[in-house]
């Protein structure tokens, strides 16, 4: 069995394959049914997104966090993508924050700004981990650059029940996502954009 995990194969079936899908699935699913009684800013995010596939891929193939996005990368292309990216949302956010339906969804009666940012901090990053660093990083190694396409599947899905608008384009800002993580060799750069896409999202519907 160390020879097939070392090699991920076991016979024709490709177990990095079928290990990220499969523990992918499983924390949304846990997320999902059993939230976890933690008086912490997103924990069970951080616990289900971030902790455990990082724990299954040491565990399964002796793989680090590197291997899976942690880390800085390619920097400079980072900084150029994420305010590329940033400056485009902004003209679009004007605009779509004033929709009914996006008011309705980011209207807040009272906003504490430093709370916000942290608790969607913690929440942005494991969930970055887990589509744009786990998924692709660990899918890449089975299928190579479709992995872009791939961890976008389920990113869309988990908008469902925002604006139609918002869950529509995610199909293609998951793709762009993907590129950027793929292109820096680092989810932080994503992590960094949804954050201020959302900060940006509050604050125009609000305003």
């Amino acid at each position: 069995m160390k020879t097939y995990i070392r090699n991920r194969r076991l016979g024709d079936y490709d177990l990095n394959l079928v290990a990220v899908i499969g523990i992918s699935t499983l924390v949304l699913v846990l997320q999902r049914y059993h939230p976890l009684n933690i008086d912490f800013p997103s924990a069970t995010q951080l616990f289900y997104y971030l902790l455990v596939p990082l724990a299954a891929g040491w565990l399964l193939f002796r793989d680090k966090p590197g291997d899976y996005g942690i880390r800085i990368g390619r920097w400079k292309p980072a900084i150029i993508l994420a305010a590329v990216c940033l400056a485009a949302m902004a003209l679009i956010l004007y605009g779509v924050g004033k929709m009914p339906d996006f008011r309705s969804y980011y209207y807040r009666y009272a906003i504490d700004w430093p709370e916000l940012l942290l608790d969607n901090a913690l929440f942005m990053f494991a969930w970055e981990f887990l589509f744009r660093g786990y998924m692709l990083f660990g899918l890449e190694k089975s299928i190579g650059k479709s992995a872009i396409f791939v961890q976008t599947i389920p990113f869309v899905l988990l908008h469902f029940g925002k604006p139609f608008l918002e869950t529509l384009a995610c199909i293609p800002g998951g793709f762009v996502f993907g590129y950027v993580a793929y292109r820096t060799r680092s989810f932080l750069p994503c992590f960094v954009i949804h954050v201020g896409i959302y900060a940006m999202m509050v604050f125009f519907a609000n305003c």
